[in-house]
């Protein structure tokens, strides 16, 4: 079974690597976010908080780039099934949980590599991060937000057919996620209605944990955080592994 797993495994990584404009993107997503759109939010906002804006901003951007590529990690699910390469793998003499776990890892590698990038790009920018400590909890942290969302992403790609509806559902699902997690401003400044929708928000978790590593700073228990983000992520395994065992 562990070979089953590596083979499909190293096929994502290998595919990402001949996907040199994927690839790319990855590297140049957050160059841009952090480098361009960071430093235009740290000029044009002056918010009262205990960081300079940026470094506020980096543990936001981190958690999203990181979603946006373990949800978009399903494409290649959708991608298979279109071309047929999913019906051979599923007829093939493997189990279905080791594809599942295979593209999962896969996914959840290629979003903990990116958000390495953003670290890295960050300490070049001059955010300060709490120090050598903090790294095994962002780490923790970067591994539980992308097993949640490679699992939620197979998910969804286990139900839906073609790429065009997988891009339109995620979006739809995932983009008020990341508006209401705190990613971008402080959840305090909110509305009372608001504040309770980012307290249903498993992505409000993840965000408060990564500033809580990274900056010290946080807005909810950091225990709370973690253990919220566990059950989501166990939560999501279950239920891709569901849906793609049905498909």
């Amino acid at each position: 079974m562990m070979g089953d797993i590596y083979a499909i495994y190293l096929r994502e990584l290998i595919r990402l690597w001949r996907q040199k404009a994927r690839l790319i993107t990855m590297i140049m997503m957050p160059i841009l976010w952090l480098g361009i759109i960071g430093n235009a939010f740290n000029n044009a906002f002056r918010i009262p908080m205990e960081v300079n804006f940026i470094s506020f901003l980096t543990p936001g951007i981190l958690v999203m780039t990181m979603v946006f590529t373990a949800t978009i990690s399903g494409i290649t699910t959708v991608f298979d099934r279109e071309f047929g390469f999913l019906k051979e793998m599923l007829v093939a003499p493997i189990k279905r949980e080791s594809i599942l776990i295979g593209k999962m890892l896969g996914g959840v590698t290629q979003a903990v590599f990116q958000g390495i990038i953003i670290i890295l790009l960050a300490l070049l920018m001059g955010v300060k991060f709490e120090g050598i400590a903090s790294i095994p909890g962002m780490l923790l942290t970067m591994f539980l937000v992308a097993v949640s969302f490679v699992s939620f992403g197979l998910a969804v790609a286990s139900k839906i057919t073609s790429m065009e509806g997988f891009q339109m559902v995620m979006n739809f699902l995932i983009q008020p996620m990341i508006f209401l997690s705190g990613a971008f401003y402080p959840t305090k400044m909110l509305p009372d209605w608001l504040k309770a929708m980012v307290k249903i928000n498993p992505l409000s978790y993840g965000v408060d944990a990564m500033r809580y590593f990274a900056l010290g700073i946080h807005e909810f228990n950091i225990v709370a955080d973690l253990a919220i983000l566990s059950i989501f992520s166990i939560s999501m395994i279950l239920i891709g592994g569901h849906f793609f065992r049905k498909s």
